[in-house]
Formats: structure tokens, C-alpha cells, sequence
């Protein structure tokens, strides 16, 4: 008998029903990145996918071994690579092309490999280890940030089919199978509550296939133990429908009131919210002729649920390029736009592109082999436009860091000569900005000055917290440890000049101790004054503490209250006259940036090439002529500090 084909292999019934509750997930999603405040734990529909996936692929596995004796391994990754990659592949190229356009010049090369890591299914990780949640609160996300989920569920479908033989091999009963996968999932569980009782940083805990995998596990689970009788059709239950409609609710009540920052949440409150969404997909699975298979399997969300894939991989590059600054729109009538272009997009590739390879309305024949060809084409074409990305320039000039402001002409720093009394050494303090000059400089051998430093992306160095859209900014696990580690590095280090960056923080409404002070009020003048304090008391491991005054900047803002504060050079010259004020008082030196980059306004542009990479950082180019300009000033600090005199 030949092989049977990868359709007859594994054949489930169809339920209207499951595409519903997929319509119920992308939902969630879609409106949590367009706005979280409108629904703050939308982010779990991933979690819905995810039970979901678990549950049906393990059916297919097992439908495949029970009736034919055997798992193909190899063609169960063919058949996913053809249903996922096609489309993944055409949205990937749509990115690329996209952020060749649109991508500021320091963030090109890291969205590229953005670009590759989703290609390869291993984005996660690249999220995980990177500063992708930083980049996010500067209104530069990654275009392709969302592909984590689909990373998961690929390494999810590349393991599972060999372990799941591996575990048939030693035990023969479908429901003693799901116990040890059981145990698998309890062991993923207990990883993420652990994580996060030990401190681990959230974003960790939540890209990590480790602590994500329950949640597959579950639905594994739940078909190993139900087998075939989870698709049989039932007389409609009352008690079936109560039970689904209860667990929907749930669901939606949690996407409603779930903050992802909530210790619930990592102690086993995805673990509730898996298991309600497992007693959904049951009663949708079950075929029952109930309210709740109705309402859910009805045309509308039937519709959407199977767009669900291709409207997932649209929405979140639509979101990110189609915003105030390439749109001129704002509010409601720009998440219409955003949602309008997704969903034709979606459409469209559903119908031209995922139906046709699997069966749908297929408009040309042998649709799997020209699937397959068109793949193998088009994902060198995927790293190809990788690298274009990385290795051009943004065609619009203002992206390219000149634009409007191109009739100013190039700074230029000219040292003051200073030669110190005896080698000294300087330590940078604050967020990402002075870290830009030292991963710039560091490499670079100064006779006089030593250079270390003690930063943190996204990170201030006191305990007051800026406002955003009206809510404090929670500090990060790791911003809460730095703050108390750093103090304890300037005393075991004691280096001469403690230079402090003074951050972007300051531009913003502040909070302290629940109460907020508007900037430009008194109140707000004397927090920043109470934040030096702060900053000055810590550091008396140093020879003396030095400023740097704030920049002036301009970053794409986009609809972004926050970074239009930041471009806001009135706010920054107020921040200024304060720190000064306060600087004099203190008798702290201050290095002056602002009246050496932003004399006449902003400009981009250092002696011919740009100063930032993207609008806030310093670039390989610039960072080692700014220190140049810098380190004079604070030899002379430190030999001030230490009694001497040039």
C-alpha cells in the first residue's frame, strides 16, 4: 500500500465553533495593541491560541499513529512548514520593505535581525535577550515583536511529534501518556511562578518557551485523555452550554481586568485562564447543536477565526507604521484605518494564498507543489531584503537624521586643552544615553582618564517615577536591583568624577509617594531637585559628582505624549535651569550639552556625519568626538576634587 497522503493521514472533524473562539483571541490581541487601555489583558488571546494549538495538533498526531500504526515525523513538519511559512513569508517581505522606508538609522540593523529571527522561528529568544520592551517605550517597537507567539508554537510542533513517540515507545495508554505530559506542563508552571518569585525580569518569563509551554501542554493533555471522543457530536447540553459560556466569560473578564504586571498572573493565574479556555474549546470541539457552538460558530466570527492567522502577522506591522507621523490621523479615526488595512490584508492572503495551499478554493492546480517552490524562492528573498535593511539608509532624509533641520550647519566641538595632575578615572551614571558614549569610547585608550560606568536602558538611578498617559511608570525588576546596586559599585570603584546624565524623566509629570506634580509647578521643580539629592547622597563613593545637562532631541513621536514631552525644548531648558540652579547650590560641575548641541535648536549633525542614530543616541562615529569634548572638563573636576591644579 503506498503512503498515504498527509490529508488522509490526519483528518479532523470541522467546527465552525473553534474558528469562533480564534475570532475571540485575535480580537483580544488586536485591541490590546491598539490600545491596552481599552483592554488591558486582551495580550491573553495568545494564551487561547495557544491551548488551541496544543489541543489540535496532538489530536492530528494521534488520529495519524492510531490509524496507521505510525507518526510521520517528516511530513507533519512539511505539512506546518506549508501552512505557516507562505504567509509568514509574504508578510515578512511586506516588513522589509516597510522598514527600508520607514526604520531610523540605529534601529536598522536590529530589526533586520528582527526580521531573520522570525524567519527562523526563534524570535522569542531574540526578544528575551534583547531590549526589545525598551525600545517599545520609545515608540520604536520591532515590527515583528508579535511573532514571538508563532515562534513558541513552531518549536512547540518541532519537538512535540518526537517526543510524544519517544514517550509511545516506553508507555502504550493514551491516558497515562497525558500524565507524564501533565507533568511536563506542572514543571513549566512552577518555572514561571518560580521566576518570578526569584525575581525574574517579566519579559523573561513571558517570551521563554520554558515558562510558556504548560499552556500547549494543557491541550496536549486534554487530548491524550478525551482521544477521539472529544470531536463526537453530541445531543445539545444544558449544562455543556452553562460550562462554555462560564469559561468565555472568564476568559473575557480576565482580557477586561489583567494587568501583565500582576504577581497573579505568574503564579498561576495563566494556568486558570488556560484550563477555562480548555472547557471552550471542548464544548466547540464537541459539535453540540447548544447556544453557545451557535453563537460562537455563527458566520461572523466563524469569518474571522479563519483569517485569525493571516490577521495576526498584518495587525502588528499595520500598528507600527501606520501611525500619526505616515498618516497624519490620530485616535479613533486611526485604529479605524489600522483595522480597515489589516483585515483586507488579511483577506486577501487568506484567500489568495493560505486557501490555495491547503485545498481551499484552490486557482491553479498542484497548489502544494508550487507552495513549496514558492517558499524555497522566497525565503532567500526574506534575508536578502534583511539586508538591505541593515545595510542602507531610509530614503526619507528627516529619518535619515538631517531632514528639516538640514539649513543648520554641522556642529562642531573644539576641545579645551587641559592636562590633569596625575591619571584620573570617571564613571558614568544613568540610563541608555551615557551607556551609547561608553560601549562607543570604552574600546579606546585615554592616557589621563580611566572610564567605567553603571547604567540601565530605560532606567534611572532615584526611586521617583515619571507619568505616562496618566499612570505611574512602574521601574522593571532589574531597574528596582540597579538602583540598589549602583551606590555599592561607586564605593568599591571610587572613581574621581561620578558623571551623571541627567535623564528624560525629568520632562515628564512626576509621582512621589501617590502624588503627582505637574511640570512647570514648583512641586514638580523641587522633585527634581529631591531626585539630585538622592543621586548626590549615593554617590559620596566618588570624588565628586558632575552633570550633564539634558539635550534637546527629536524623535519620531508619533501619537506619543511622551516623546512629544521629550522633543519639547522648552520642557528641556526648564529641566536645565533647575539642574543648574540646584548644581550651583550644591556646588556640583556641570558639563553643558545642551548649550554645545542645542544652541540654535536641534541638530542632527556632528561634523558631517549624524550625532544620533535614532534622534536620542549617540553614534559609533559621534560618541568618541562628544567624549573628546567631554573629558577635558572632567579632568579638570577631578582634579579639583582631589586639591589640584592644572
Amino acid at each position: 500500500m503506498s503512503a498515504p497522503t498527509p490529508a488522509l493521514r490526519a483528518r479532523l472533524p470541522y467546527r465552525p465553533a473553534l474558528d469562533g473562539l480564534r475570532a475571540v483571541a485575535i480580537i483580544g490581541v488586536l485591541v490590546f495593541h491598539l490600545d491596552e487601555r481599552f483592554l488591558q489583558g486582551g495580550w491573553l488571546g495568545v494564551d487561547l491560541f495557544f491551548v488551541l494549538s496544543g489541543f489540535l495538533i496532538t489530536n492530528l498526531l494521534v488520529a495519524e499513529q492510531d490509524r496507521w500504526g505510525r507518526i510521520s515525523v517528516v511530513r507533519f513538519w512539511g505539512a506546518r512548514m506549508r501552512r505557516l511559512l507562505p504567509s509568514l513569508i509574504t508578510v515578512l517581505l511586506a516588513v522589509s520593505v516597510a522598514a527600508w522606508i520607514w526604520t531610523l538609522p540605529g534601529r536598522r540593523t536590529a530589526v533586520a535581525w528582527d526580521i531573520v529571527s522570525s524567519l527562523f522561528y526563534v524570535s522569542n529568544w531574540r526578544f528575551m535577550l534583547g531590549d526589545e520592551q525598551y525600545f517599545d517605550q520609545l515608540s520604536l517597537p520591532s515590527p515583528v515583536r508579535h511573532t514571538w507567539s508563532l515562534s513558541i508554537e513552531e518549536q512547540f510542533y518541532l519537538v512535540f511529534p518526537l517526543l510524544l513517540l519517544l514517550v509511545s515507545a516506553v508507555v502504550r495508554a493514551r491516558r497515562r501518556q497525558s500524565i507524564v505530559f501533565a507533568a511536563l506542563a506542572a514543571a513549566s508552571a512552577l518555572a514561571m511562578a518560580n521566576g518570578y518569585a526569584n525575581g525574574t525580569e517579566i519579559t523573561s518569563l513571558y517570551y521563554s518557551t520554558v515558562t510558556r509551554a504548560f499552556e500547549l501542554l494543557i491541550g496536549v493533555c486534554a487530548a491524550l485523555v478525551l482521544g477521539r471522543t472529544a470531536f463526537r457530536e453530541r445531543r445539545s447540553s444544558v449544562l455543556t452550554d452553562v460550562m462554555a459560556w462560564g469559561a468565555l466569560a472568564l476568559i473575557v473578564a480576565a482580557m477586561v481586568v489583567t494587568d501583565s504586571s500582576a504577581a497573579a498572573v505568574y503564579r498561576g493565574g495563566l494556568v486558570l485562564v488556560c484550563l477555562a479556555a480548555l472547557v471552550a474549546i471542548l464544548a466547540a470541539a464537541s459539535g453540540t447543536a447548544g447556544t453557545f457552538n451557535r453563537a460562537i460558530g455563527s458566520p461572523v466570527p466563524r469569518w474571522i477565526g479563519l483569517i485569525s492567522y493571516p490577521l495576526y502577522l498584518w495587525h502588528w506591522p499595520v500598528i507600527v507604521y501606520l501611525n500619526s507621523g505616515t498618516t497624519g490621523l490620530d485616535g479613533l479615526a486611526l485604529d479605524v484605518v489600522r483595522v480597515g488595512v489589516s483585515v483586507v490584508l488579511a483577506w486577501l492572503t487568506y484567500r489568495f494564498i493560505e486557501a490555495p495551499i491547503r485545498g481551499r478554493r484552490p486557482f491553479f492546480a498542484s497548489a502544494r507543489r508550487v507552495s513549496r517552490a514558492i517558499t524555497i524562492m522566497a525565503a532567500p528573498l526574506v534575508l536578502t531584503s534583511a539586508f538591505v535593511v541593515a545595510h542602507s539608509q531610509p530614503p526619507q532624509s528627516e529619518l535619515a537624521g538631517y531632514g528639516p533641520h538640514s539649513d543648520l550647519p554641522p556642529l562642531e566641538l573644539t576641545p579645551e586643552p587641559y592636562t590633569a595632575e596625575a591619571r584620573r578615572s570617571t564613571m558614568l551614571l544613568g540610563n541608555s544615553i551615557p551607556f551609547s558614549i561608553y560601549k562607543n569610547v570604552a574600546t579606546h585608550e585615554f592616557r589621563q582618564l580611566s572610564m567605567s560606568q553603571t547604567t540601565h536602558l530605560g532606567c534611572d538611578p532615584f526611586t521617583l517615577q515619571k507619568v505616562v498617559d496618566g499612570e505611574a511608570n512602574e521601574p522593571t525588576r532589574s531597574c528596582l536591583d540597579w538602583r540598589k546596586e549602583w551606590p555599592a559599585l561607586v564605593e568599591a570603584e571610587k572613581p574621581d568624577v561620578l558623571l551623571f546624565f541627567v535623564p528624560q524623566t525629568f520632562v515628564s509629570d512626576l509621582v512621589h509617594d501617590d502624588e503627582v506634580a505637574t511640570f512647570g509647578t514648583p512641586q514638580h521643580d523641587e522633585l527634581i531637585r529631591t531626585a539630585l539629592d538622592e543621586v548626590n547622597r549615593k554617590a559620596d563613593g566618588a570624588g565628586t559628582l558632575a552633570l550633564s545637562t539634558l539635550a534637546c532631541h527629536d524623535i519620531p513621536a508619533f501619537d506619543k505624549t511622551e516623546m512629544q514631552q521629550l522633543n519639547d525644548i522648552e520642557r528641556v531648558e526648564r529641566v536645565n535651569s533647575v539642574v543648574t540652579s540646584w548644581a550651583s547650590e550644591n556646588q556640583v560641575p556641570v558639563v553643558d550639552s545642551f548649550a554645545a548641541f542645542c544652541s540654535e535648536g536641534y541638530n542632527p549633525v556632528l561634523g558631517g556625519d549624524p550625532l544620533y542614530e535614532d534622534g536620542l543616541h549617540f553614534t559609533v562615529k559621534s560618541a568618541p568626538l562628544v567624549w573628546a569634548w567631554m573629558m577635558p572638563q572632567v579632568l579638570r573636576f577631578a582634579d579639583e576634587a582631589r586639591g589640584a591644579s592644572s
